[in-house]
């Protein structure tokens, strides 16, 4: 199973963009952007389709959540390294893998 992408800046593709940017920063209580932020609890759950890439779902927003086109993904790390695999993973799918484990614990 992928690792567990550690915290940092999440850079990507959002869904409806050409930009490759910071989309938001994974952080121990969740994932913090411009204007959103979702903490773990918060998130139903996570899509993964070939057009479209990624979505992390949540009723928080009417946009339904994040999403972001796969392969364009990156992790600014909190030492300043930009990551794009750790282990062999991409981080899109790294991320993936935070997220069900954060759903998984105990408040």
């Amino acid at each position: 199973f992928p690792p567990v992408l550690p915290n940092g800046d999440f850079i990507g593709v959002a869904h409806g963009s050409q930009l490759r940017q910071v989309l938001f920063s994974v952080r121990d209580d969740g994932l913090y952007g411009e204007g959103v932020f979702l903490l773990w609890h918060e998130i139903s759950g996570v899509s993964i389709t070939d057009a479209k890439g990624f979505q992390i779902r949540s009723g928080k927003y009417a946009s339904g959540g994040i999403g972001f086109y796969a392969g364009a993904s990156a992790l600014l790390d909190l030492t300043g390294e930009i990551v794009t695999r750790i282990d062999g993973y991409t981080v899109d799918y790294c991320l993936m893998n935070r997220i069900s484990y954060e759903s998984n614990r105990k408040i």
